[in-house]
């Protein structure tokens, strides 16, 4: 056996993958989150092994990071997948559990690495303290910003011609919203800050394409004005609020920046 082939949270991401693809062969693959389920949960499987094969402490918990980042987009799209009705909400909580304690256990085995040494640990994350049924799983969950672009979702899917994506402008503007969901995911949800301005930015941007779209749809009367106005106020909150966590990330780390140096 190789040497990742060995850890116990390669067996369990395994275990995971295969479920998340039983159910979603059976939706309709012009949603966007269907593409990204099956490249978030492999993606888990292939950072791993790769951190296993890379030398040095740093390389290893990078590879790690993104294996977390891919874990916590899988469980973006499953609250996706119960707005569009994919899955039901008890299904979809089961999956998620799943995918927390993959969560734990590459935290675990990021912290033992940061010694060097192979060994899985699993510290406690996110919203599971052992409780049988937490309010949330992930850091990303309980996030004002999160539950609104879900929200953003919940609307779209409820336009007319929202659930089969019935035209080039259903589809574009429902990518947008994937986007905007799963990059507050990997924002708030990773170990650590990170990369989370990038995230944050990627995530606006996400915003306000999906904005522009239904005036695109209204300027080609594929939309009435008046179905795009919850659409848009909703949106409108979630750039409000993105754009103010973005300033105090960049207020926090500039302090931090300049306690560092003293």
């Amino acid at each position: 056996m190789l040497s990742h082939q060995k850890l116990k949270v390669y067996g369990k991401a395994l275990a995971v993958v295969a479920s998340l693809a039983r159910h979603s062969a059976q939706w309709d693959k012009r949603h966007a989150v269907v593409d990204q389920l099956c490249r978030a949960s492999e993606s888990i499987v292939l950072n791993l092994a790769e951190g296993v094969r890379v030398r040095g402490s740093a390389p290893k918990q990078h590879q790690l990071d993104d294996a977390v980042g891919s874990a916590l987009e899988g469980a973006a799209c499953l609250d996706m997948a119960v707005i569009k009705q994919f899955l039901p909400p008890a299904l979809a909580l089961g999956e998620k559990r799943s995918l927390c304690e993959v969560v734990r256990m590459l935290v675990g085995l990021r912290r033992s690495w940061e010694t060097d040494a192979l060994k899985e640990e699993t510290p406690a994350y996110g919203g599971w303290l052992g409780s049988e049924s937490p309010s949330w799983y992930f850091a990303h969950e309980p996030l004002e910003v999160y539950k609104t672009s879900l929200s953003f979702m919940a609307w779209f899917n409820g336009l007319p011609g929202g659930t089969e994506l019935a035209s080039r402008l259903h589809r574009q503007v429902d990518k947008a919203a994937t986007s905007l969901i799963l990059n507050l995911a990997e924002a708030y949800g990773r170990p650590g800050e990170g990369d989370r301005l990038t995230f944050l930015e990627t995530a606006e941007s996400a915003a306000v394409k999906a904005a522009a779209y239904p005036d695109l749809g209204v300027s080609k009367a594929e939309l009435r004005m008046d179905d795009r106005e919850p659409g848009l106020n909703l949106l409108g909150r979630i750039v409000f609020m993105l754009r103010a966590l973005s300033g105090t990330y960049q207020r926090e780390s500039q302090a931090s920046s300049r306690q560092s140096s003293r």
